[in-house]
C-alpha cells in the first residue's frame, strides 16, 4: 500500500511488496543503534506470544473478509508485516493503535526484535520447502527518508529501500513494483497494484511478498486421481478430479469437524483441513474460529491412517483491506491525524497517511503438494508405520485450509474451499 500525502490523497490501492530471493531470514547488515546484538534476541515466551498474536490477527482479518464470496485465502502474515513495517516510522497515538492492532511492541528495539525472531523462525521451519518472504519500502525521489527508519526496516525484515518516481512518472513507477513482485512470487502475483492505484501524490510504497512450495511427505498417486461428486457452497454438485491416498498422518474428530494434518516433505510446514461433518456447515465452522480454535484443534491431532479423498484446486483471489483494517483497529493511521514522522518529513507541509491497502493470493493443491503465494501493500499515498482402524476424510463439500509452522503454529495462510471449480 502506498503511503501518500493525507491531502487528497487518491492513490487507489498500493501492492504489497514481494518476498525477497534470499531466505525469509535476511536481515540487515546495518541497524539502528537501538538495535544491539543484545537486545536483538526474543525469549521464548516473547517468541510464543508474538505467534499467538500473529494468529489472533490473522483470524481476526479472516473474519472480516469471509464476506467475500466464493474461494478465499489470506496471508495474515504478509499484512502485518507491511503494516509492522509501516509501523516502525509511527508516533503518538498512531503508533499506540498500531501496536495495540498487532500486537506489537512500541518499543524500538522490541519490533526489530520480534521481526528478527519470525524471520528466522520462517527459515528454520521451511527445511527442504521453498519459502521466500521479501519486504521493499518503494520511496518518491523527493521524500527523504530518516536514517533510523530505514535501519529499523533493514534490520527488522531485510527491507531495502528503492528510490522511484511517483510525483512525475506514477505508472512507470507501479509497473516496476509489480515487476518485482511478480519477481518474488515466481509470476504468481503479477498485477498487484492495478491501472491507477499510484498516483502522483504517492510518497511511499511498503510492500510485503510471499512465495511457498513443497512436496507432501505423502504424495498423492496421480493414478488414483479421478472424478468424482463435490457438493459446492451453492448446494450443487460438480464433478471435480478428487485425490486419493490411505497413508499414516495426523487426524482428530472433534464430534462436528474432521481434522486432517498433511506434512510437507523435510519440513517443519504442514496443510491443516477442517472439514465440517455437515455438508452445509461451513458459515458455523469459520464464526467458531480463532487463535484458540485453531490451537485446540492441533493439540487434538493424534497418529493414525486415514483414508483421505480431496479434491484439488487452484485459484486466486484479492481484496482491498482499508476497511478491514479499520475494523480490527487500525484507525489513525488511515486518516489525516496520522503521524509517520518517524519515516520522513514530506515537503510542503504534507503529513504522510495509510491511503490504501490491498492483497493478492494464489495458491494450487494437487498430487504433488502446494504451491501459494500472498503480496500485500502499504501504501502511505515423517511417516511411520501407524497400526489400528482407518480414519475416513472425505472431503466432499466446503472446508477450511491452513498453512502453519507446527513447531511454532504461526499461520502463513489461511482459506477456505467452497468449490473446487470456480
Amino acid at each position: 500500500m502506498p503511503v501518500a500525502p493525507a491531502q487528497g490523497v487518491a492513490a487507489d490501492a498500493v501492492p504489497a511488496a514481494a518476498p525477497s530471493t534470499a531466505s525469509p531470514a535476511t536481515s540487515a547488515s546495518s541497524a539502528t543503534s537501538a538495535a544491539t546484538p543484545d537486545a536483538s534476541a526474543l525469549s521464548p515466551d516473547e517468541e510464543h506470544a508474538d505467534v499467538r498474536a500473529a494468529n489472533v490477527f490473522t483470524a481476526k482479518l479472516y473474519a472480516r473478509l469471509k464476506r467475500t464470496p466464493g474461494n478465499v485465502m489470506i496471508s495474515g502474515t504478509s499484512v502485518r508485516h507491511a503494516l509492522a513495517l509501516a509501523a516502525l516510522g509511527a508516533r503518538g497515538d498512531t503508533a499506540r493503535e498500531m501496536a495495540t492492532a498487532l500486537a506489537t511492541p512500541l518499543d524500538a528495539t522490541k519490533q526489530i526484535a520480534v521481526g528478527k525472531a519470525e524471520t528466522a523462525a520462517w527459515q528454520d521451519a521451511r527445511g527442504d520447502a521453498d519459502l521466500v518472504v521479501a519486504d521493499r519500502l518503494w520511496t518518491d525521489k523527493a521524500l527523504k527518508p530518516k536514517e533510523e527508519f530505514t535501519s529499523a526496516a533493514q534490520s527488522a525484515f531485510g527491507a531495502g529501500v528503492e528510490p522511484v518516481d511517483f510525483a512525475n512518472a506514477p505508472d512507470v513507477a507501479r509497473r516496476t513494483i509489480n515487476t518485482w513482485i511478480s519477481e518474488k512470487t515466481s509470476g504468481k502475483i503479477p498485477d498487484l497494484l492495478a491501472e491507477g492505484m499510484i498516483d502522483k501524490r504517492t510518497r511511499l510504497v511498503v510492500s510485503d511478498a510471499i512465495y511457498f512450495k513443497a512436496r507432501w511427505s505423502n504424495p498423492f498417486s496421480t493414478n488414483a486421481t479421478k472424478d468424482e461428486p463435490f457438493k459446492n457452497a451453492a448446494n450443487k454438485t460438480v464433478n471435480v478430479p478428487t485425490m486419493h491416498d490411505t497413508a499414516p498422518h495426523a487426524f482428530a474428530h472433534t464430534g462436528t469437524t474432521k481434522l486432517l494434518d498433511m506434512r510437507y516433505s523435510g519440513s517443519q510446514l504442514a496443510m491443516l483441513v477442517a472439514l465440517p461433518d455437515d455438508a452445509a456447515g461451513l458459515a458455523k465452522l469459520e464464526e467458531s474460529l480463532s487463535a484458540d480454535t485453531f490451537d485446540t484443534w492441533v493439540k487434538a491431532l493424534a497418529p493414525q491412517r486415514v483414508a483421505i479423498s480431496m479434491p484439488k484446486f487452484a485459484f486466486k483471489w484479492g481484496a482491498s483491506l482499508e476497511t478491514p483494517l479499520q475494523d480490527v483497529g487500525i484507525r489513525i493511521a488511515f486518516s489525516p491525524k496520522a503521524d509517520f514522522t518517524g519515516i520522513a518529513e514530506p515537503a510542503s507541509g504534507e503529513k504522510l497517511q495509510i491511503s490504501r491497502a490491498v492483497q493478492k493470493t494464489w495458491v494450487s493443491v494437487d498430487e504433488n503438494g502446494t504451491e501459494a503465494a500472498a503480496a500485500s501493500g502499504v501504501g502511505m499515498s515423517v511417516t511411520s508405520a501407524i497400526m489400528g482402524p482407518i480414519a475416513e476424510f472425505k472431503a466432499d463439500h466446503p472446508f477450511l485450509f491452513f498453512v502453519y509452522d507446527t513447531k511454532r503454529g504461526r499461520i502463513l495462510f489461511a482459506g477456505r474451499m467452497t468449490d473446487p471449480k470456480s
